[in-house]
Order: structure tokens, then sequence, then C-alpha cells
């Protein structure tokens, strides 16, 4: 018999067709009420509700509407990535940087909901896994131990502050700060040697 771990694990990540379309329309749910409602007013009911699935298919994917959040937070996170991947990569930092707040930008509601509340740290963790391995890949002149939750810590916590400005504040600024703070003090130091 599978152990309590087997069994969550394979219920909630689906592979026949039918199990995927059900977890897409759980997370697509959730997307669209996290939109118009703080996460704890959100009952496991208005989003199966909305998903259209019965209320036994939501346990049969997830644990609590906390796992089904760092599902869709894990998801964003690697969307931003591989928008992001090229700041790694010194011929396309600046467009990458752009990409990366435009799509926070279309996405707010949802990224100020997945950063304040209870995905955020299933959010720096998988940007700090995946921002791990692309260090030891890139050209930063920082130990990747380092390096990694540097630029994750600093991403996000720039980002959560962006997203408590006025919707109007300039996205120009945002990349700039990105650019300074983060790009610039661990890909391209200027004047850093280390011995």
């Amino acid at each position: 018999m599978a152990d309590a771990h087997t069994v969550k694990k394979r219920m909630s990540r689906p592979t026949d067709a039918r199990a995927m379309r059900s977890r897409e329309s759980l997370r697509a749910a959730l997307l669209e009420l996290i939109g118009t409602r703080p996460f704890d007013h959100i009952a496991i009911r208005d989003i199966t509700a909305q998903a259209g699935v019965s209320y036994p298919v939501f346990f049969r994917r997830y644990a609590s509407k906390e796992e089904l959040l760092e599902d869709v937070a894990t998801e964003e996170v690697r969307q931003l990535l591989s928008l992001s991947l090229p700041m790694f990569e010194s011929e396309a930092q600046v467009e990458s940087l752009w990409a990366l707040c435009r799509y926070v930008d279309e996405h707010r509601a949802l990224w100020t909901r997945l950063l304040t509340c209870g995905a955020a740290p299933a959010m720096r963790g998988e940007f700090l896994r995946i921002a791990k391995q692309i260090g030891e890949r890139s050209d930063s002149w920082l130990p990747v131990d380092l390096a990694a939750p540097f630029v994750v810590g600093g991403l996000f916590e720039i980002l959560a502050w962006w997203l408590g400005q006025p919707a109007d504040y300039p996205m120009e600024n945002v990349v700039r700060i990105i650019d300074a703070l983060i790009v610039k003090s661990v890909i391209r130091p200027d004047g850093v040697n280390l011995l």
C-alpha cells in the first residue's frame, strides 16, 4: 500500500486528460476568485462552483485550498522566470526586465495576492530553487549560494513594493530599480574584484 505522501503527490499531479482538465479548472477558478476577494474569504466550495467540478474532485487533487494556491504560485513563478531568464544573459537583460514587469503588471491583482498571502513562501522557494540552477550557469561574480537568495529576496521585495504603489507608477522606474539593485550588482558590478 502506498504511503500518504505518495498518494497525495499522485493525486495532486494528475496525468490523465480528465484529471488534467479538472486541475486546470480548479487553478483557473482560484485565479479568477483571488482577483476579486481576499484568499481567506474564498471557500473550497467557491472554488469548485467556479470550476464546475464536484467538491470531492477537489480533494482528489489537493489536500487544501492552500495547496492549490501553492500549485498556482509555482506555475506563476515558472512563467515569470521563463520571461526573465534572459536577465542573466548580457545581450538581453533590459528586454527581459521589461517582459518581467509587463507580465506582473498584466496580472497585478493576482501577483498582489500571491506576494501578500499564504503563497509567498512557496513562490520564494520555487524561485530560489530555479535561481540556484540558473546561477550555476551564469557568470555572476557572487557564489551561487549567496547570489540566488539575494536575487530572489531583492526581486520579490521590489515587486511587492511596486504592487503597493498606485497603478500608474511608472514601470520604467521598476525596470531601472531591478536593473540597478539586482542585475548590475549581481551580474555586472562595477569595480568589484574578489581574491
